[in-house]
């Protein structure tokens, strides 16, 4: 069998649907030696894949979300011959004979009134159009949807009945080789970045649904009420057009010397900064899925999750929830954590455990099988 993966999210930022690309990608190569891939990526991709020599990338100029995936990239698709595409987000070619598995990993654009926010007026209702209208004629085309959680299964088919039959749930997994690979150690990473102090780690994208604004104003209502002279709040993000709203919040809850906002920093770093955090924050809105709290958990780090979206699904036990909405609760959740050693334990032994239950090969294997048995 002939397999195309659309895998243009593989862009080194921290995106949920880059790091199930990559995950997904690279344990279909250390088990299956049958099929034969391509790998469909940008042409500024140069990041070094581990995959067997059934697999070859190739280059499409153009991104995941434009007009071209959905009118010339067919064309393209087509002239590979492959047996079947599978696009890892839920965006494909509508004129395209190849047959078609989706992934989807949320529902953002019909449930998120901001997701296309912090634009002009007309290019807001430009992308808000084609995000309704390619969405569903996308998971109609496909034979097969693939969800990353029953949360996102149940969104599905809230929003889409009629597509009940085709959804099947394969939860993603975690790379733990991602912990055992080299890395700096944690005192060489804060010094060099002068983090001498206690601090609270996230990491991710700005869009409204990751909920940075009520995160700061948490912290900054626990630095008040619960008299914290040190602790800081590391953030890793990307500063684009949600960054002001970030910003503005930081200053009007004058936390400008305690809110650290490093940028992107090197996946090395990144681990580094993880296993020196105090706590791991993601008091999100809505999430999918939710690598980041399965990733703290593994690294022994105790996480404040929001009750909301998927989360609970995927955090089971092993985190401390707080309603996103109220800055009041993330405070406590903050105090607790800092403060209760005894509760800081039993999160780590929880989520330690935990963790352990998301398995990429696993999901590999399932996606193959679905590949294998369902086309």
């Amino acid at each position: 069998m002939r397999i195309l993966i659309d895998a243009r999210y593989l862009d080194g930022t921290y995106t949920g649907i880059g790091t199930y690309s990559l995950n997904l990608i690279e344990n279909l190569s250390r088990i299956d030696r049958e099929n034969f891939y391509y790998i469909l990526v940008r042409p500024e991709f140069d990041a070094r894949l581990q995959l067997g020599q059934n697999f070859q990338l190739v280059a499409y100029p153009r991104k995941p979300v434009s007009v071209s995936t959905l009118t010339r990239l067919g064309r393209y698709v087509d002239s590979l011959k492959v047996d079947l595409m599978h696009s890892t987000f839920p965006l494909a070619p509508m004129f395209m004979k190849t047959r078609l598995a989706v992934t989807v990993h949320d529902l953002q654009p019909f449930i998120d009134p901001e997701f296309s926010a912090r634009r002009s007026l007309p290019v807001q209702w430009g992308y808000g159009f084609f995000y309704r209208t390619v969405y569903p004629a996308t998971l109609n085309k496909a034979k097969w949807i693939i969800n990353v959680s029953y949360h996102t299964r149940d969104a599905v088919a809230s929003y889409f009945p009629d597509l009940v039959p085709k959804l099947v749930v394969v939860p993603s997994g975690l790379d733990r080789s991602h912990f055992n690979a080299p890395v700096r150690s944690i005192e060489e990473t804060t010094r060099e970045l002068r983090l001498d102090k206690p601090y609270i780690l996230s990491y991710g994208s700005t869009r409204p649904n990751k909920n940075l604004p009520n995160m700061i104003r948490g912290f900054a209502t626990y630095v008040r009420d619960f008299e914290d002279n040190e602790t800081e709040f590391v953030l890793l993000l990307k500063k684009d057009r949600f960054f002001r709203d970030i910003d503005r919040v930081i200053r009007q809850e004058k936390v400008q010397h305690r809110v650290r906002v490093l940028g992107q920093v090197s996946p090395s770093d990144q681990r580094a900064l993880l296993g020196g955090a105090r706590i791991y924050m993601f008091a999100t809105k809505y999430e999918g899925f939710g690598f980041p709290a399965l990733e703290a958990m593994a690294a022994g780090i105790p996480v404040i999750a929001g009750r909301s979206g998927a989360l609970p699904e995927i955090c089971g036990k092993a985190a401390e929830y707080v309603s996103p909405d109220s800055p009041q609760e993330i405070a406590i959740a903050i105090q607790v954590l800092m403060r209760d050693e005894r509760r800081r334990n039993e999160l780590i032994e929880l989520g330690a455990a935990h963790s352990g239950m998301f398995d990429w090969k696993e999901a590999a294997e399932r996606v193959r099988d679905i590949y294998r048995l369902l086309f």
